[in-house]
This record gives C-alpha cells, sequence and structure tokens, in this order.
C-alpha cells in the first residue's frame, strides 16, 4: 500500500446548526416565549398559635373519721367516710414536650376554712405541694394523670366542723 494517495476519501455530510442568541433557552423550554411584563406572586400570612387541650375527669372525697383532713387520696392512712378517689388530666398540645400542666390553687368549700391546702400531680416520685406540675411527652400528649388534693385545719380544734364540702383546683397548660 502506498504511502500517499492522491485519492481523498470521502467526507461525512453534517447538517450546519444554526445558533441565534436567545433562541437556545426558549427551545429548551418547549417553545414557550415570554408575553408581557413579569408579574410577582403574594402569599397570604401564617398564623401561628400555640395551642393546648387539656381534658379532666372529676374526683372525690372523704374526711378522716377524726375530721382532722379532708382528701382525695386512697393512700392515706387512717379511717375515713367517703369515698376518696384522684380526679385526672390529661392533654394534647402542639408544644411537644415544652408544654408543662401546672395544677394549683386547691380550694376547699364548706363549714370550716382549710389552714393548709396541697396538691399531688402523678403516680411515680409524686409530692405534696401548694402546686404540683408534668411535662407533657414528646408527642405534646399527656396521657391520663392522677391529681389528688388534701386540707387541713387549725380551726374548731383541728376539725372539719360536720357539712358538706366541696374541693377544686385550677389546670393550665404554660409553654
Amino acid at each position: 500500500m502506498p504511502l500517499f494517495s492522491t485519492h481523498r476519501p470521502a467526507r461525512l455530510w453534517l447538517a450546519p446548526l444554526l445558533l441565534v442568541p436567545g433562541l437556545i433557552g426558549n427551545v429548551c423550554a418547549a417553545g414557550a416565549a415570554q408575553v408581557g411584563t413579569s408579574q410577582g406572586v403574594n402569599f397570604g400570612q401564617a398564623v401561628i398559635n400555640s395551642s393546648c387541650t387539656v381534658t379532666t375527669g372529676d374526683g372525690s372525697i372523704g374526711v378522716r373519721t377524726n375530721r382532722s383532713l379532708i382528701t382525695s387520696d386512697s393512700a392515706e392512712t387512717g379511717n375515713f367516710t367517703g369515698t376518696r378517689a384522684a380526679a385526672s388530666i390529661s392533654a394534647l398540645s402542639n408544644l411537644t414536650d415544652s408544654a408543662v400542666l401546672k395544677v394549683e390553687n386547691p380550694t376547699l368549700g364548706g363549714g370550716t376554712a382549710a389552714s393548709s391546702a396541697q396538691v399531688k400531680v402523678g403516680t411515680t416520685g409524686a409530692t405534696w405541694g401548694a402546686a404540683g406540675e408534668v411535662r407533657l411527652g414528646a408527642d405534646g400528649t399527656l396521657e391520663s394523670t392522677p391529681v389528688h388534693v388534701r386540707f387541713s385545719t387549725t380551726d374548731n380544734n383541728s376539725r372539719f366542723a360536720t357539712g358538706t364540702y366541696t374541693a377544686s383546683a385550677t389546670v393550665s397548660c404554660y409553654e
């Protein structure tokens, strides 16, 4: 085979590609062309509210037979009359575990004023105090949790007078 040949090989024919500035973007966008001026689009404001729905269940109180203590706690020792049963609280919140349910201001209504009013919230490790609290779970819920109250008096020889008594406490949700 000769090193040099005068015969030229056939050339491949390529169709010319015409590039026009501004046309490439329109061709890539499937022929969409802007007609008219650009306009903005606005979105209304978002309102973010904290929510905490508290559900309560009533309890009942009993009195020590010597009338020195009125309580809902059936674990209190001594002889009692009446049915002692815890009240209950539960909650659902969008605050997740940053929310706390606080039970405070236990009050006793009846013939003799209470000198001491205490509340106890929960079961494990719960202690008596002027107020009690419990934190909501990571999902913002609190399953049914017991709430107890107890009252004593220094009036009337440290005895509650004969009569009808009612008790209450305030439950609030805080962030």
